[in-house]
Protein backbone atom coordinates (compact mmCIF):
# COMPACT_ATOMS: atom_id res chain seq x y z
CA UNK A 1 0.00 0.00 0.00
CA UNK A 2 3.16 2.55 0.91
CA UNK A 3 4.29 1.32 -2.20
CA UNK A 4 1.71 2.38 -4.26
CA UNK A 5 0.99 5.93 -2.50
CA UNK A 6 5.17 6.17 -2.76
CA UNK A 7 4.66 5.78 -6.60
CA UNK A 8 1.16 8.13 -7.16
CA UNK A 9 3.24 11.08 -5.42
CA UNK A 10 6.24 10.25 -7.41
CA UNK A 11 4.21 10.17 -10.42
CA UNK A 12 2.52 13.40 -9.64
CA UNK A 13 5.79 15.22 -8.75
CA UNK A 14 7.38 14.47 -12.25
CA UNK A 15 4.03 15.89 -13.95
CA UNK A 16 4.07 19.25 -11.52
CA UNK A 17 7.65 19.66 -12.81
CA UNK A 18 7.08 19.00 -16.44
CA UNK A 19 4.42 21.70 -16.20
CA UNK A 20 6.94 23.63 -14.68
CA UNK A 21 9.39 23.34 -17.41
CA UNK A 22 7.06 23.64 -19.91
CA UNK A 23 5.54 27.22 -18.38
CA UNK A 24 8.71 28.95 -18.70
CA UNK A 25 9.02 28.08 -21.91
CA UNK A 26 5.52 27.88 -23.68
CA UNK A 27 6.57 28.61 -27.24
CA UNK A 28 9.10 26.05 -27.48
CA UNK A 29 7.74 23.45 -29.59
CA UNK A 30 9.46 20.32 -30.38
CA UNK A 31 10.53 21.22 -33.42
CA UNK A 32 11.65 24.55 -32.45
CA UNK A 33 13.60 22.89 -29.54
CA UNK A 34 15.24 20.86 -32.56
CA UNK A 35 16.11 23.92 -34.48
CA UNK A 36 17.94 25.84 -31.35
CA UNK A 37 20.27 22.39 -30.52
CA UNK A 38 21.17 23.16 -34.66
CA UNK A 39 21.92 26.29 -34.30
CA UNK A 40 24.09 25.59 -30.76
CA UNK A 41 25.82 22.50 -32.93
CA UNK A 42 27.05 25.50 -35.60
CA UNK A 43 27.84 27.69 -32.78
CA UNK A 44 30.13 25.54 -31.32
CA UNK A 45 31.69 24.72 -34.66
CA UNK A 46 32.04 28.36 -35.53
CA UNK A 47 34.12 29.24 -32.70
CA UNK A 48 36.25 26.18 -33.39
CA UNK A 49 36.53 26.92 -36.66
CA UNK A 50 37.77 30.37 -35.80
CA UNK A 51 40.09 29.15 -33.34
CA UNK A 52 41.44 26.80 -35.79
CA UNK A 53 41.91 29.28 -38.46
CA UNK A 54 44.25 32.33 -35.98
CA UNK A 55 45.90 28.65 -35.32
CA UNK A 56 46.79 27.59 -39.09
CA UNK A 57 47.64 31.77 -39.54
CA UNK A 58 50.44 31.84 -36.99
CA UNK A 59 51.71 28.74 -38.35
CA UNK A 60 51.37 30.12 -41.96
CA UNK A 61 53.23 33.62 -40.65
CA UNK A 62 56.29 31.81 -39.02
CA UNK A 63 56.67 29.33 -42.05
CA UNK A 64 56.69 32.86 -44.37
CA UNK A 65 59.44 34.02 -42.20
CA UNK A 66 62.17 31.34 -41.98
CA UNK A 67 60.94 31.09 -45.90
CA UNK A 68 61.99 34.51 -46.48
CA UNK A 69 65.21 33.82 -45.09
CA UNK A 70 65.80 30.24 -47.06
CA UNK A 71 65.34 32.76 -50.02
CA UNK A 72 67.71 35.08 -49.63
CA UNK A 73 70.26 32.20 -49.57
CA UNK A 74 68.95 30.82 -52.46
CA UNK A 75 69.48 34.18 -54.11
CA UNK A 76 72.69 34.71 -53.13
CA UNK A 77 73.54 31.15 -54.38
CA UNK A 78 71.83 31.28 -57.52
CA UNK A 79 73.91 34.66 -58.36
CA UNK A 80 77.44 33.34 -57.33
CA UNK A 81 75.86 29.99 -59.23
CA UNK A 82 75.70 32.10 -62.48
CA UNK A 83 78.94 34.21 -62.03
CA UNK A 84 80.86 30.50 -61.55
CA UNK A 85 79.64 29.04 -64.65
CA UNK A 86 80.04 32.03 -66.70
CA UNK A 87 83.41 32.28 -65.33
CA UNK A 88 85.05 29.00 -66.22
CA UNK A 89 84.87 30.22 -70.33
CA UNK A 90 87.63 32.09 -69.85
CA UNK A 91 89.43 29.80 -67.37
CA UNK A 92 92.47 27.80 -68.85
CA UNK A 93 92.00 24.89 -66.33
CA UNK A 94 88.26 25.29 -65.20
CA UNK A 95 88.25 21.55 -63.20
CA UNK A 96 90.70 22.82 -61.19
CA UNK A 97 89.11 24.62 -58.92
CA UNK A 98 85.23 25.64 -60.37
CA UNK A 99 83.84 21.73 -59.69
CA UNK A 100 84.67 21.54 -56.08
CA UNK A 101 83.17 25.28 -55.64
CA UNK A 102 80.07 24.12 -57.76
CA UNK A 103 79.33 20.95 -56.06
CA UNK A 104 79.52 23.14 -52.58
CA UNK A 105 76.62 25.86 -54.10
CA UNK A 106 74.72 23.16 -55.74
CA UNK A 107 74.99 21.12 -52.55
CA UNK A 108 74.24 23.96 -50.26
CA UNK A 109 71.21 25.43 -52.60
CA UNK A 110 69.62 21.58 -52.61
CA UNK A 111 69.18 21.87 -48.58
CA UNK A 112 67.93 25.13 -48.63
CA UNK A 113 65.32 24.17 -51.05
CA UNK A 114 64.43 21.04 -49.21
CA UNK A 115 63.37 23.15 -46.71
CA UNK A 116 61.68 25.41 -48.19
CA UNK A 117 59.79 22.33 -50.22
CA UNK A 118 59.11 21.08 -46.55
CA UNK A 119 57.52 24.43 -45.50
CA UNK A 120 54.94 24.44 -48.41
CA UNK A 121 54.05 20.84 -47.62
CA UNK A 122 53.77 21.62 -43.90
CA UNK A 123 51.03 24.63 -44.61
CA UNK A 124 49.32 22.93 -47.30
CA UNK A 125 49.01 19.55 -44.28
CA UNK A 126 47.62 22.28 -42.41
CA UNK A 127 45.23 23.73 -44.23
CA UNK A 128 43.88 20.45 -45.62
CA UNK A 129 43.59 19.82 -42.10
CA UNK A 130 41.08 22.73 -40.99
CA UNK A 131 39.15 22.19 -44.34
CA UNK A 132 37.87 19.05 -42.56
CA UNK A 133 36.35 21.44 -39.83
CA UNK A 134 35.17 23.64 -42.53
CA UNK A 135 33.28 20.68 -44.22
CA UNK A 136 31.60 19.97 -41.01
CA UNK A 137 30.65 23.36 -40.26
CA UNK A 138 29.23 23.34 -43.39
CA UNK A 139 27.43 20.17 -43.64
CA UNK A 140 25.72 21.43 -39.79
CA UNK A 141 24.74 24.90 -41.54
CA UNK A 142 23.21 23.12 -44.47
CA UNK A 143 20.96 21.38 -41.88
CA UNK A 144 19.78 24.51 -40.22
CA UNK A 145 16.06 25.41 -40.72
CA UNK A 146 15.91 29.34 -42.84
CA UNK A 147 12.73 29.82 -42.60
CA UNK A 148 12.91 30.08 -38.24
CA UNK A 149 13.47 33.93 -37.94
CA UNK A 150 15.76 33.43 -35.17
CA UNK A 151 18.84 35.87 -34.05
CA UNK A 152 21.07 33.39 -34.88
CA UNK A 153 20.21 33.45 -38.46
CA UNK A 154 19.01 36.94 -38.71
CA UNK A 155 21.52 39.14 -37.07
CA UNK A 156 21.07 41.46 -33.76
CA UNK A 157 23.01 44.51 -33.09
CA UNK A 158 25.59 42.54 -31.24
CA UNK A 159 25.94 39.92 -33.80
CA UNK A 160 26.32 39.66 -37.31
CA UNK A 161 23.88 36.19 -38.61
CA UNK A 162 25.41 33.35 -39.28
CA UNK A 163 25.36 33.16 -42.98
CA UNK A 164 27.91 36.56 -42.93
CA UNK A 165 30.10 34.12 -41.01
CA UNK A 166 29.63 31.05 -42.97
CA UNK A 167 30.81 33.15 -46.27
CA UNK A 168 33.80 34.60 -44.76
CA UNK A 169 34.81 30.97 -43.64
CA UNK A 170 34.38 29.92 -47.43
CA UNK A 171 36.79 33.39 -48.25
CA UNK A 172 39.41 32.87 -46.05
CA UNK A 173 39.46 28.81 -46.49
CA UNK A 174 40.16 30.04 -50.19
CA UNK A 175 42.60 32.75 -49.41
CA UNK A 176 45.06 30.35 -47.34
CA UNK A 177 44.05 27.28 -50.11
CA UNK A 178 45.12 29.66 -53.18
CA UNK A 179 48.35 31.18 -51.37
CA UNK A 180 49.70 27.24 -50.70
CA UNK A 181 48.94 26.16 -54.27
CA UNK A 182 50.60 29.40 -55.55
CA UNK A 183 53.80 28.81 -53.39
CA UNK A 184 54.19 25.26 -54.55
CA UNK A 185 53.45 26.48 -57.68
CA UNK A 186 56.46 29.66 -57.48
CA UNK A 187 58.65 26.75 -55.74
CA UNK A 188 58.86 23.86 -58.60
CA UNK A 189 60.03 26.87 -60.96
CA UNK A 190 63.23 27.40 -58.89
CA UNK A 191 66.27 26.74 -60.80
CA UNK A 192 69.95 27.38 -60.00
CA UNK A 193 70.69 28.20 -64.02
CA UNK A 194 67.56 30.89 -63.57
CA UNK A 195 67.60 34.55 -61.31
CA UNK A 196 64.41 34.90 -62.55
CA UNK A 197 62.91 32.35 -60.91
CA UNK A 198 64.15 33.47 -57.45
CA UNK A 199 63.00 36.43 -57.87
CA UNK A 200 59.30 35.91 -58.50
CA UNK A 201 59.26 33.75 -55.17
CA UNK A 202 60.98 36.49 -53.22
CA UNK A 203 57.97 38.68 -54.48
CA UNK A 204 55.75 36.13 -53.39
CA UNK A 205 57.32 36.40 -50.34
CA UNK A 206 57.06 40.14 -50.03
CA UNK A 207 53.64 40.39 -50.64
CA UNK A 208 52.65 38.01 -48.52
CA UNK A 209 54.49 39.74 -45.77
CA UNK A 210 52.34 42.56 -46.29
CA UNK A 211 49.24 41.28 -44.81
CA UNK A 212 48.18 43.42 -42.25
CA UNK A 213 44.45 44.33 -43.82
CA UNK A 214 43.88 40.09 -43.76
CA UNK A 215 44.97 39.70 -39.80
CA UNK A 216 42.20 42.55 -39.62
CA UNK A 217 40.13 40.90 -41.49
CA UNK A 218 40.66 37.29 -39.66
CA UNK A 219 41.27 38.55 -36.12
CA UNK A 220 39.07 41.23 -35.87
CA UNK A 221 35.98 40.73 -38.39
CA UNK A 222 36.02 36.96 -38.06
CA UNK A 223 34.53 36.87 -34.74
CA UNK A 224 31.25 35.66 -33.54
CA UNK A 225 31.19 36.57 -30.57
CA UNK A 226 34.17 37.94 -28.29
CA UNK A 227 32.72 37.46 -25.03
CA UNK A 228 33.20 33.07 -26.46
CA UNK A 229 36.36 33.24 -26.88
CA UNK A 230 38.74 32.03 -24.16
CA UNK A 231 40.78 34.49 -22.07
CA UNK A 232 44.98 34.09 -23.43
CA UNK A 233 46.78 32.96 -20.56
CA UNK A 234 50.20 33.24 -22.12
CA UNK A 235 51.38 35.54 -25.02
CA UNK A 236 53.73 32.95 -26.43
CA UNK A 237 52.82 30.34 -28.63
CA UNK A 238 54.73 27.26 -29.51
CA UNK A 239 54.66 26.77 -32.87
CA UNK A 240 56.30 23.96 -35.18
CA UNK A 241 57.55 25.57 -38.16
CA UNK A 242 60.69 26.03 -40.24
CA UNK A 243 62.52 28.26 -38.18
CA UNK A 244 63.61 25.10 -35.96
CA UNK A 245 64.99 23.44 -39.09
CA UNK A 246 67.37 26.71 -40.06
CA UNK A 247 69.82 25.64 -37.12
CA UNK A 248 70.33 21.99 -38.64
CA UNK A 249 71.36 22.94 -41.70
CA UNK A 250 74.31 20.95 -42.49
CA UNK A 251 75.90 23.24 -45.58
CA UNK A 252 77.01 26.79 -44.67
CA UNK A 253 79.33 27.24 -47.37
CA UNK A 254 81.67 30.39 -47.30
CA UNK A 255 80.91 31.25 -51.13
Amino acid sequence: MEQKVEHKLERKWKFQNKRTVDDDEPHLTPQLKKHYEAEAEVLRLLLDLEARFKKYYDLYQCEMKAQVILIERIWLLTQRYLILISSEQGCQYPEVYTRSTEEAIINEYQEKLEVVRVSNNTIKAAILKVSEYCKEFYAAYDRLDKTQETPFLLGDKHHRCIQYHKIMAVDIFNYFYAMVLKLKCYMHQLDPMSMESVEEYREVLKNEAIMEEFDEYLKMRFVYCRCLQPVQTCPILKLKCSHKNLANLKYVSRI
